[in-house]
């Protein structure tokens, strides 16, 4: 029985000279849903409604999930973490990441 969790989606995105990592995890999917008062069923509509706001808010939380694991703290709050990413090219790179952590299809393999 394989139990790696393979839902992860890696990122990075550039402030300026400082760049902030970021993985999509089922920890980042936690912080999403509860922070942004959404329940699992309704993710794929949160993201197709508003994507513009979605997918930068998704990379905000998969930024903050990856600072309190390794015991930093994201100093950007949510609207100016959104601004920048779609001012500055931020976006494909977190909607490259979301789409690999939800990728079914090559799940389980190597």
């Amino acid at each position: 029985m394989n139990t790696t969790n393979t839902f992860r989606g890696e990122f990075e995105v550039a402030f300026g000279k400082k760049k902030v990592k970021g993985a999509f995890t089922m920890n980042a999917l936690r912080l999403v849903m509860k922070n942004e008062g959404i329940k699992l069923e309704e993710f794929d509509a949160y993201v197709a409604d508003d994507p513009l706001t979605a997918i930068p808010t998704i990379g905000y939380y998969s930024c903050i999930s990856e600072a309190i694991k390794t015991g930093k703290e994201l100093k950007m709050n949510k609207e100016q973490f959104i601004a920048e990413v779609l001012d500055n090219g931020g976006l494909d790179a977190i909607s490259e990441a979301v789409a690999a952590a939800l990728d079914t299809e090559s799940e389980g393999k190597a």
